[in-house]
């Protein structure tokens, strides 16, 4: 199970919003297929194993398949059950991690196996599937996609370099890897003020993954019509999200935007606590657009910035990950007058963090956490 886990992992950002799944073929204590689900519309996990099987002339009655989540029973718009596959194969056993959250599945799936007479056994290294599946999960059972919240940071917090000091705080290879990490995901966030501020592109430059799409989180419409977004609306799709005030206040510049490419999706407002500290200008409600985006099928949700956007999501419960890079530089009270602070190591001691990986790019730090709730 260990090994058709790791297969399973293989196919993060190419199979959304399918699951990732891996398969391996075991008789007699000896392997002699592996598969797992390799992209969107392919085959699935069990498919390919037992293709791989049978092209090198295996027999598999009698054999145990082992496979991280309940074979799927339910004819859909891409690939005929995989229980069909399985039934008629004559394989002894099967050995699944856990089931299908799923409600086209849940349970039929193992259930038309033991139908059949195969010997089924469930939960095996099913802490580890839950793990590795936790944004299908959350996709599945919340409707809502898993949202990483990322940043840069100096390691005493500060998320910008002060006028005259460089653009970036991270590496070059910190970059990279943030390049790569958009690759993996449905979507890219960022809040109106970032736009204006930086004039990001935000796509995905590592040559590998896919194009997501660019997401702007705009109130009022602010985004400038020649900024790079907007320039590169007919390459890789730009959504504003906008509340129905922001778009009534200025529909001429909506109607631009849209002939420009760019989607424009209302979203109903941030709810304010109807005192004074209510904010003038209409924020978009983040719980409504995490709602549209699961509707749409995202699993993965990137955050990026700036950090108002990034501590709404963090402080609001609606993150699930943290991804943060520390620089070792300092800039010191004093230096970083009026600069964004969201340092990780406060934000450990308002919730509590599981980290998950630490490692270096260059002589950045990166960590990564749950948020365990």
């Amino acid at each position: 199970m260990a090994a058709a886990l790791d297969c399973a992992s293989r196919g993060r950002g190419a199979v959304e919003p399918n699951p990732m799944v891996g398969a391996v073929i075991v008789r007699e204590g000896v392997e002699f297929a592996r598969g797992w689900h390799r992209e969107f519309g392919r085959p699935h996990a069990e498919i390919e194993a037992i293709g791989a099987a049978r092209a090198a002339g295996a027999d598999l009655r009698g054999a145990t398949l082992y496979v991280t989540l309940e074979p799927c029973c339910h004819l859909n718009k891409k690939t005929p059950p995989c229980t069909e596959t399985i039934i008629p194969a004559g394989f002894a056993r099967v050995v699944v991690a856990m089931e299908d959250p799923d409600e086209n599945v849940r349970g039929r799936g193992i259930a038309a196996l033991r139908a059949a007479g195969i010997s089924v056994d469930v939960g095996v290294c099913e802490q580890a599937a839950r793990e590795l599946l936790a944004a299908y999960v959350k996709l599945r059972t919340r409707h809502r996609p898993w949202v990483i919240c990322k940043w840069a940071q100096t390691a005493d917090g500060f998320l910008a370099l002060p006028r005259g000091k460089g653009r970036w705080i991270s590496s070059e290879q910190s970059r990279a890897r943030v390049h790569e990490l958009r690759g993996l995901c449905d979507g890219v966030l960022v809040g109106a003020g970032t736009v204006l501020a930086d004039d990001p592109l935000l796509t995905n430059r590592s040559g590998k993954g896919r194009q997501p799409p660019r997401v702007v989180l705009d109130g009022r419409l602010r985004m400038p019509l020649d900024c790079q977004l907007v320039r590169t609306a007919g390459d890789s799709p730009v959504i504003l999200a906008t509340t129905p005030a922001g778009k009534a206040a200025n529909p001429a510049k909506a109607q631009e935007l849209v002939r420009a490419g760019v989607e424009v999706l209302e979203i109903p407002e941030m709810p304010g606590d109807g005192g004074a500290a209510e904010p003038a200008a209409p924020r978009v409600g983040l719980d409504g657009l995490l709602d549209e985006l699961g509707r749409r099928q995202w699993t993965y949700l990137l955050v990026e910035g700036g950090a108002e956007v990034l501590d709404s999501f963090v402080t609001s419960g609606l993150a699930d990950e943290l991804i943060v890079f520390i620089s070792p530089e300092r800039l010191g009270a004093a230096g970083a007058k009026g600069m964004a602070n969201l340092d990780i190591a406060r934000v450990g001691e308002k919730m509590s963090l599981k980290e998950e990986e630490r490692r270096s790019f260059g002589p950045d730090t990166m960590l990564r956490y749950l948020i365990k709730r």
